[in-house]
């Protein structure tokens, strides 16, 4: 009765697709415990009314206690934690859960008493009939599901197998059909059961069991929370849905003291009756708060009628339960290690999945409980010994975007070799600062400057704060220079590393920063400090004497661009080339949601851009925008057409150059590639 009203009140206040709750065996055995720590009291022995009371009192409030702290646990935001249960460990949970709930029917399918423990001498008193009765029940719930599934299989199978038990029943006898539930005694929740305490002598009795309460009280609530969450967690998975893991906890505290104030036993969120609810047909939160009703109507109204309901018919219910908790996740596993997959991350997933499952079945789900605990940290230990550098490349394999004159693109061939990129991944915090400093010190003799990627990079602490200045430091006493990059501004990241290092450079992006180290490996500074380069010496004029020079110089247009300056937009039809002969103009592709545009590539004095789409008579393709002071030379298709009517061989050279240019820069595009191939 109490289960009812605690699961009530737990569906009302739950946010989650399928809000079910009830008594669960690991919070059941360790109310157990405290009993028997209390009934050694004389006060407190159940032989007397008053000693019942007191008992049923003090177990309520160890349960109110729990709900609390639950309430407590899911405001301090550690709820959360459940999250990071490794999958393996999860799914060893669900299949042991599955497990231990087929292996508790075997005695009523098998037609034995109650509590019969399974041995070869109970064995001998099994019943056929009864055993036929219950896998027939299942494999009806089965077919219905698979043939109709809009009907509700286990409610006629149900049916079907009570009125089966009754006709072999009457045949054989009852004995052979297995035992009915029995007449359920009915007890009234009439009063609080914490109204004993108000009566007794309540601070002896606080002073000598206080801490056994408060202990069984935080055992029941960490017990029940981690419970609670695996099963939510599972249910999410049936039904591809995600909870809000603080509400929910609340929900569950808040049914834990309204069970407690009515002296009922502690309450988790249980897969079981979800399953149960969903295959019934249920698929919102106004079937699950049905269901608790059902059970309060129930239990007044339809003791008679649950009393005749065959143990073994009930028993096959319950097998397709088990069966639909079982992972399928583990199944789809299973199926690939048996096709001969025996690959390194496959096998030690299974075992992991197989050690949780055994633990469940062979010392129940407390301990299973716990060695999921355990090998989630022992996990995560791992994971934390592992490499925090999701990826590591040179220059050399991925320079950046910036074109260079072919003098200093030559010269920086070999230096590349000296630019390392680390790419960091997950939170940099006190668990891994420490790993990202002794991998920096690993780095070669040779290595120049090294850029941290910190995109990926979703959380930094004091900590790791202190990691990445210590890191700059220490490379910095070897002639390495650190350079970050990566973090979006604004970004939490971004603040705390703001707040804890404020002195550490940051580039936007990764790109950026290698640029930033190409300068400094040429000996200059920043984009804005470029050496300007004369028409004559320019990829477009290359090859051409003094009086061709001056041919072409005369078809040129001026131009000049402050920093920041739009040159053209995404779109805009194009005639024209440039030359960049000072400063740097940018290809950038349009700002996304977040205002941040991807750079394809700079331009250096010297080279070209927007010959592409001149030749075809394309639109652009992206925008350019100058990132300093800059100057450029505009070409127009007209221009270099009056220069093929009047100095056709000029306008050869032109041509001949432009097709060096692109093919300079497809090659150049295609050794990358190879370089960052696997």
């Amino acid at each position: 009765m109490t289960a009812g009203i605690g699961g009530l009140a737990h569906s009302l206040l739950s946010r989650t697709r399928m809000p079910v709750a009830g008594p669960s065996s690991p919070t059941a055995l360790t109310l157990a415990t405290l009993v028997a720590q209390l009934v050694a009291d004389p006060r407190l022995a159940p032989t007397s009314a008053s000693g019942l009371q007191g008992l049923v009192a003090l177990c309520a409030l160890a349960v109110l206690l729990s709900g609390v702290l639950q309430i407590v646990f899911a405001l301090l935001g550690w709820a959360r934690l459940a999250r990071v249960v490794p999958q393996p460990v999860l799914a060893g949970f669900m299949n042991g859960t599955a497990l231990l709930i087929a292996l508790t029917q075997l005695p009523l399918l098998l037609g034995l008493p109650l509590n019969s423990p399974m041995s070869l001498a109970s064995l001998r008193g099994a019943h056929p009939t009864a055993l036929g009765l219950g896998l027939g029940t299942a494999a009806a719930i089965w077919l219905l599901a698979r043939h109709w599934p809009r009907l509700p299989g286990p409610l006629l199978a149900l049916l079907a197998g009570t009125l089966a038990h009754a006709g072999v029943s009457s045949l054989l006898g009852a004995d052979a059909a297995g035992a009915v539930v029995g007449r359920l005694h009915l007890v009234w929740p009439w009063q609080f059961a914490l109204a004993p305490l108000l009566q007794q002598d309540v601070l002896s009795l606080l002073q000598a069991h206080g801490t056994q309460i408060g202990l069984t009280a935080l055992a029941l609530a960490t017990v029940g929370a981690l419970e609670s969450s695996l099963n939510v967690r599972a249910v999410d998975q049936l039904l591809n849905a995600r909870h809000d893991s603080g509400g929910e906890l609340i929900a569950i505290g808040c049914g834990n003291v309204v069970c407690g104030l009515f002296g009922g036993v502690p309450l988790a969120a249980t897969r079981t009756r979800a399953l149960a609810t969903l295959q019934a047909g249920g698929r919102g939160r106004v079937s699950a708060r049905v269901g608790p009703i059902a059970i309060c109507v129930l239990y007044v109204l339809g003791g008679p009628l649950l009393a005749v309901l065959p143990l073994p018919v009930l028993a096959g219910l319950m097998l397709m339960v088990a069966l639909g908790l079982a992972d399928r996740w583990t199944g789809r596993l299973l199926a690939r290690w048996w096709a001969g997959d025996r690959s390194r991350d496959l096998t030690p997933g299974l075992a992991l999945v197989a050690l949780v499952t055994g633990t469940m079945v062979g010392w129940g789900m407390t301990a299973g409980i716990a060695m999921g605990v355990l090998l989630s940290l022992l996990s995560f230990a791992q994971r934390m010994k592992g490499s925090f550098v999701h990826d590591r490349y040179k220059a050399s394999m991925r320079p950046s975007r910036r074109v260079y004159p072919p003098a200093d693109e030559a010269r920086l061939r070999p230096l590349r070799e000296g630019i390392v990129v680390f790419e960091l991944d997950g939170a940099l915090f006190f668990g891994s600062g420490d790993r990202l400093v002794d991998e920096a010190d690993a780095l070669d003799a040779d290595c120049r400057c090294l850029v941290l990627d910190l995109r990926r990079v979703g959380a930094i602490d004091e900590s790791g704060a202190m990691a990445l200045q210590s890191t700059v430091m220490r490379a910095g006493l070897r002639g390495i220079r650190v350079k970050l990059a990566g973090l979006a501004p604004g970004s939490a990241p971004a603040l705390a590393l703001h707040s804890f290092a404020p002195t550490l450079p940051h580039w936007p992006d990764a790109d950026r920063a290698i640029e930033a180290a190409e300068h400094r490996l040429l000996g200059g500074t920043d984009v804005a400090a470029m050496v300007e380069v004369p028409l004559a010496e320019s990829s477009l004029l290359r090859g051409l004497d003094a009086a061709q020079v001056a041919v072409v110089t005369a078809q040129l247009q001026a131009q000049h661009l402050a920093a920041g300056e739009v040159l053209f937009t995404e779109g805009e039809p194009a005639d024209r080339l440039y030359v960049v002969s000072q400063g740097s103009v940018s290809v950038l592709s349009l700002p996304d949601k977040n205002g941040r545009t991807q750079r394809y590539l700079s331009v250096s004095p010297g080279m070209m851009l927007g010959e592409t789409a001149m030749l075809d008579g394309g639109g652009r393709t992206a925008g350019a925008v100058a990132d300093a002071p800059t100057v450029v030379y505009a070409l127009t298709l007209a221009a270099l057409d009056e220069i093929g009517r009047t100095h056709p061989e000029v306008a050869i050279r032109l041509h001949r150059n432009l097709a060096l240019h692109l093919s300079q820069r497809l090659r150049g595009a295609a050794a990358a590639w190879r370089a960052s191939a696997p």
